[in-house]
């Protein structure tokens, strides 16, 4: 069989280039004149870092944020030139100055361990910048704010100050506004150093948020759909999998691991190749007392029932009045879901239903 065939068997998702580079021009147009960068760690959430990064960077994105050495080294190497601004989030590796220097890939350096290695392993006149990363009240990495004002920071190269925002896409915390103001009362020692903080939810917070640069990640690949976010951001992706068997159940059957739905009446499901292998949330499942997900076939909704198990979701197709058979495919995620409900309904938040999603499921990029 070859790979178009099995593509066509098997559940596969629609990435839309052109959607990302729609939804980086408009964050751009809106941050202006603050720098726009790009988040493409964990192989762009999911979506496939060569071709959404060489996307972006057509469409005129020259900074990109990833987790770490491996990731920036792949990203420089998909380049294939030093002409692009490379930032390691996760900071400096050891024993692997040598390596941030030789591929130009910036670290962004949140701790005195990380400084005192840097130091300790280059040249004077070595022009490689850094970033330096300050813990603001997220007590993840970066430097305490009591540390900031004894760095050693005479001879480095500085090229940007960030910190990372722990709700800001909560309305009603008030711990943005002051994360931002801590950043900025700390910052006195950084005349002339870009600063940011803004992922992609406190772009739209307000615009004081903006700063220098912002790092929008997943608003440039689903959209973003909270109160106050730029009209028409655009979803990149649609998601569909294969019908591989139809049934008609008997009231009184159950149906799947742990019996956990029991037919109350006649009732005719499909049986989905999809399941948790594939990266859809078990917390998905239904019982007779509780709903869960649900599919779309031809825009109508189809329940999730029973248990999602490792290859396989059975749904409800009882009042599908259309034709349905072994070999359609269901919509996932698409124009009737999109991957924030699906997110919802999952109990979990749509950056993890993204990455998750793994080589199974086959990408087909469209460029409309």
């Amino acid at each position: 069989m070859n790979d178009n065939a099995q593509n066509m068997l098997s559940a596969f998702m629609h990435v839309n280039l052109a959607s990302i580079s729609h939804n980086y021009h408009k964050i751009s147009k809106f941050v202006e004149p603050s720098i726009c960068a790009a988040t493409v760690k964990a192989d762009a959430y999911g979506l496939g870092l060569e071709e959404v990064a060489i996307t972006l960077q057509n469409s005129g994105c020259k900074y990109f944020f990833v987790s770490d050495l491996y990731e920036a080294i792949r990203l420089r190497n998909i380049f294939g030139s030093n002409d692009n601004v490379v930032y390691a989030l996760n900071g400096l590796k050891p024993s692997m100055t040598s390596e941030y220097i030789s591929h130009k890939i910036i670290p962004v350096i949140g701790s005195s361990a990380e400084l005192d290695e840097y130091r300790a392993n280059i040249d004077e006149c070595v022009e490689h910048r850094i970033a330096l990363h300050f813990d603001t009240g997220f007590s993840r990495l970066g430097f305490e704010m009591d540390e900031i004002s004894k760095l050693p920071i005479n001879g480095l190269n500085i090229d940007l100050i960030m910190s990372h925002l722990s709700t800001a896409e909560d309305p009603q915390s008030n711990l943005p506004e002051n994360q931002l103001n801590k950043l900025l009362n700390t910052t006195n020692r950084f005349v002339g150093i870009k600063k940011t903080i803004a992922n992609s939810a406190a772009i739209f917070r307000g615009k004081s948020f903006l700063l220098d640069m912002v790092r929008p990640g997943i608003s440039l690949y689903c959209g973003y759909n909270e109160k106050g976010t730029i009209n028409r951001l655009e979803s990149a992706i649609e998601l569909y999998a294969p019908i591989i068997q139809i049934k008609d159940i008997k009231a009184g059957s159950t149906i799947g691991y742990g019996a956990s739905y029991r037919a109350i009446k006649d009732i005719r499901i499909a049986l989905v190749e999809f399941g948790y292998a594939d990266g859809l949330p078990w917390s998905l499942k239904s019982t007779n007392h509780q709903s869960g997900g649900q599919f779309y076939f031809n825009n109508a909704p189809t329940p999730i029932v029973g248990r999602v198990s490792m290859d396989i979701v059975a749904i409800d197709v009882t009042e599908i009045k259309n034709d349905i058979k072994r070999g359609d495919f269901v919509e996932i995620i698409g124009s009737n879901q999109n991957i924030d409900t699906l997110a919802k309904n999952a109990g979990t938040i749509s950056y993890e239903i993204l990455t998750r999603l793994n080589s199974r499921v086959k990408k087909h990029y469209k460029y409309v």
